[in-house]
């Protein structure tokens, strides 16, 4: 990398980094990515529901599907930005030169209600599985 190009990169890093420490810039983020968290897990849920047999009382799946790494992988998906906004929120909220603690507090109980979503979901899946083996 040429020694201009690595500088601007390092600058922009410094300055973003500088940035998060602004309370009402991680109250933004807060909220922002807590809100994003809901997305995947809301596609997690879908998959779940889609799946679930109600006669069974069971969430089925066939040995050789896709369902399980989908499932898994919208839950960590919207675990990732719900527990960052969750912690950002958690400490930009009620700070004196935090302009923007609504926001944070968005973020605060958004994500900690996606995460709790989150692992009843998990746990839901671990209790109510029931693969079919195909073939």
């Amino acid at each position: 990398m040429p020694s201009t190009v690595r500088g601007d990169l390092e600058r922009n890093i410094n300055v973003s980094m500088v940035q998060l420490k602004r309370f009402d810039v991680q109250a933004n983020v807060a909220a922002t990515l807590s809100l994003l968290s809901v997305v995947p897990f809301l596609g997690a849920v879908a998959l779940a529901i889609r799946n679930f047999d109600g006669h069974l009382v069971q969430i089925t799946y066939g040995s050789g599907s896709r369902f399980v790494p989908m499932l898994i992988a919208g839950i960590l998906l919207s675990m990732a930005p719900g527990f960052v906004g969750f912690v950002l929120g958690w400490n930009s909220a009620g700070q004196r030169r935090n302009d923007k603690s609504k926001r944070s507090w968005i973020g605060f109980f958004v994500g900690g209600l996606v995460l709790t979503l989150d692992l009843i979901l998990l746990i839901a899946f671990w209790k109510l599985r029931l693969e079919i083996p195909l073939g």
